[in-house]
């Protein structure tokens, strides 16, 4: 009885679960047609199309570039074999190295030997103008990038290097074979934190330390070689092939007779096919060292326990930066179409061959982004690339590199005046122009040395439109200080021209942040008096106001040439 009442309820339950179940399953799928609307779903579809696309494109510029890799090694192979069995192409290899390297020996000494002040004259005002130079010369800046390159290579190096900074809004890093890595200060002025930069670095050394020159030189005097030799091969092979082809023609169709005329027939078919699939040796073998370099600059970067997630982060911003002006991928490590495929390699890299490693630094709590000094070192560069990319009319750099300046260094007059030019140059808004307002008046609150008589100019133009007195007047005045202080800025231009330092002005600012913001070289011939030590004191010590300027009352100023044009 038991019994018969289980079977009962089990078909009871079996047949509830038969209705009830597809009812829910409608109910379900009338709930989601429900939560996706039509525009929802094609959206969705769209986005599932795009997705399959883009992992497509992945694939197929992996597999090519799987293959330039195939391509590369080989030739690589078959040149350094050539190179250790074939006298005359080893000396030709090493004659043409070593001109490759004079020719770097000498663009490094016009590099480095550039004067840092050129002139130029206008045939009506006979007016001189700086233009910019080779190398940045900020010697803080120029030490602190050196002692990180130097920390980045391999303890088992030979050879020696240089790393340098150049004065360029265009982000752009390379290297010569001498060993020296140039970076510019556009590049540094986009990067986030010292990973990102010991990353650059690493990159450039990575094509001395790898021999890459000498690989350029080696592989197209090798490629010839390698193609005749690849066609005569083939060429055999064809004949052979065809040959045989022909002789079972021929003897399908003839017998023995038949088979000796289809074997004449099938050389001179297997010569078509041999020239017909005879492949030139032709790939783009500086992809191939661009990954080599970028696994060498990952392993330094972990090595020296800088946090490597960094480096897709720094191939997003270049990716930003580019969008916003494509002029900054100018000078981009590689080529153009490559700032995407770099990113997605750094990231198969670090998910790959460099996952442990990374993981195990992070677990440890070793992993560093930068050092308290990067920022403070960077305020500067970012500032004089910023006034860079500002005459570039590269606006966005120069908006972005001079408002980091100023936040990192908001006691810096230049910064605040350039930033102030800027936001006037581009800016659309009421807010806009009331912050290059309040900048202009910061700057001349800071410019305690008065070397940037155009602040007053700048300020005056804020007010030459207005109807209240009290502006005019200011604006007035403020013209007048400009002429004065402009005119005396010119005379000292000409007249000191070679007894100060180039760099004047960055060395004030060092005298800035050592808490000196007043101190200036007296002009030569001047009346001199001396303080203790026999340091000459400052001709003056406080910036002239307003009301301090006029005609019965001219400003007494005694700047040095403005680093920047005005």
């Amino acid at each position: 009885m038991i019994s018969t009442w289980r079977r009962a309820a089990a078909a009871m339950f079996l047949a509830m679960t038969l209705i009830v179940m597809p009812a829910f399953g409608v109910m379900a799928q009338d709930a989601a047609g429900q939560a996706e609307s039509p525009e929802e779903k094609k959206l969705r579809e769209q986005q599932e199309k795009a997705k399959k696309k883009e992992d497509e494109r992945k694939d197929k510029e992996a597999k090519a570039r799987a293959k330039d890799a195939k391509k590369f090694n080989t030739l690589k192979d078959f040149a350094e074999d050539l190179y250790a069995s074939d006298i005359e192409y080893k000396e030709e290899v090493d004659t043409s190295y070593l001109d490759l390297q004079a020719d770097h020996a000498l663009q490094a000494y016009r590099i480095n030997t550039t004067h840092p002040k050129e002139y130029l004259s206008t045939d009506t005002e006979g007016e001189v103008l700086k233009i910019r130079r080779a190398l940045y010369d900020n010697p803080r800046v120029s030490e602190y990038v050196n002692r990180l390159g130097q920390r980045l290579v391999p303890e088992d190096s030979d050879k020696l290097y240089t790393f340098k900074v150049m004065v360029n809004p265009i982000p752009t890093a390379y290297t010569l074979s001498t060993g020296t890595i140039l970076v510019s200060t556009g590049m540094i002025s986009v990067l986030d934190n010292e990973a990102q930069l010991a990353y650059i670095l690493a990159h450039e050394l990575a094509h001395v330390h790898k021999d890459h020159w000498r690989l350029k030189v080696m592989m197209p005097l090798a490629e010839t070689e390698y193609n005749e030799r690849q066609e005569r091969k083939n060429a055999w092979k064809g004949a052979l092939l065809g040959a045989l082809v022909g002789a079972g023609v021929g003897a399908a169709v003839g017998g023995k007779s038949g088979a000796g005329q289809g074997a004449s027939i099938g050389v001179l078919a297997g010569t078509a096919i041999a020239a017909a699939y005879s492949r030139k040796m032709s790939l783009d073998w500086h992809s191939a060292q661009e990954d080599e370099a970028d696994d060498f600059a990952l392993k330094a970067v972990l090595d020296n326990a800088y946090d490597a997630q960094e480096v897709p982060r720094l191939y997003g911003t270049l990716a930003s930066v580019a969008r916003a002006d494509a002029r900054t991928q100018l000078g981009f490590l590689g080529q153009r179409s490559r700032i995407g495929a770099r990113n997605e390699y750094a990231q198969r890299q670090l998910k790959g061959v460099f996952q442990a490693k990374y993981q195990e630094l992070l677990n440890a709590g070793k992993l560093v982004g930068t050092s308290p000094e990067y920022n403070l070192v960077m305020a500067e560069l970012k500032r004089d690339n910023g006034i860079e990319a500002f005459y570039f009319d590269m606006f966005h750099m120069a908006k972005m590199n001079l408002q980091q300046s100023f936040t990192l260094r908001s006691d810096d007059p230049l910064a605040a005046y350039y930033y102030a030019r800027v936001l006037k140059q581009v800016g659309r808004t009421k807010e806009d122009l009331d912050q290059a307002k309040q900048l202009i008046l910061t700057a001349m609150r800071l410019d305690t040395r008065q070397s940037i008589p155009e602040i007053q100019l700048h300020r005056a133009l804020l007010h030459v439109e207005s109807k209240e007195p009290a502006l005019q007047s200011e604006a007035i005045q403020s013209l007048k200080q400009y002429i004065l202080a402009y005119q005396k800025k010119r005379m000292d231009a000409r007249g000191e021209d070679g007894t100060l330092p180039p760099n004047v002005d960055i060395l004030y600012d060092y005298m800035r942040l050592l808490g000196d913001k007043n101190w200036k070289a007296p002009l030569p011939g001047a009346q001199r008096q001396t303080v203790a030590g026999g340091v000459p004191a400052p001709t003056n010590t406080q910036a002239p106001t307003a009301q301090d300027a006029g005609a019965d009352n001219p400003v007494k100023t005694s700047g040095t040439p403005v680093r920047k044009r005005p």
